[in-house]
């Protein structure tokens, strides 16, 4: 707007961004509020931290499987859902391929946590890797990096990150859960054999 010679007036301020003492103002002001956002989001932080740290659930964002109750703040099987998780540990066991599994998915008519009847492999993976099938609640998976832009990144070691075991019922035996993840192991270094049609 200054490009344009088109002046904003803060009423409030007395601010006009046209002049040179209004100009230093609004960036004064400016990386003054910038500065009591990042306070309060540090602030923000350091509580949910505590909380995870006892164990409390954070952010829950869903899974299938389970039923979230915000009053209580805890999770508990959905079984009806359950029988599409156990499913897809079992096929993998089995030796299927997540692309297969979800094909199988969506001739079965089963449906997503989110209600979707398409299934894609990353759904399917990421309900392989989700720790709490098998009862536990792994919390910090992901941060915010700037507070202004609110964007959020996979944790890779950044920050804290908080596992409580047996935490709730699981869906499927540690056993299981184990199994899965050495062969999604192997299928990453490329020594185990399955099908993928």
């Amino acid at each position: 707007l200054k490009e344009k010679d088109i002046a904003v007036f803060f009423e409030d301020e007395n601010i006009n961004t046209l002049s040179m003492d209004g100009e230093l103002l609004l960036v004064v002001l400016s990386s003054v509020a910038q500065q009591e956002v990042e306070n309060i989001s540090s602030n923000v932080k350091k509580g949910l931290a505590m909380k995870m740290s006892r164990g409390e659930i954070v952010g829950f964002a869903g899974a299938l499987g389970y039923d979230y109750d915000p009053e209580t703040k805890t999770i508990s099987v959905n079984e009806e859902e359950a029988k599409v998780v156990r499913y897809i540990f079992k096929r993998y066991i089995e030796g299927m391929g997540a692309h297969v599994i979800a094909r199988e998915l969506e001739q079965m008519g089963a449906l997503t946590n989110r209600g979707n009847k398409s299934w894609y492999d990353s759904t399917v993976l990421g309900i392989i890797k989700n720790e709490k099938y098998k009862g536990d609640l792994l919390q910090g998976k992901t941060f915010t990096v700037d507070p202004i832009t609110k964007r959020r990144l996979g944790n890779l070691g950044e920050v804290d990150q908080y596992l409580v075991e047996d935490h709730h019922t699981p869906i499927v035996s540690r056993e299981t859960y184990r199994l899965t993840q050495e062969i999604r192991r192997l299928r990453k270094d490329n020594v185990y054999p399955y099908q993928e049609f």
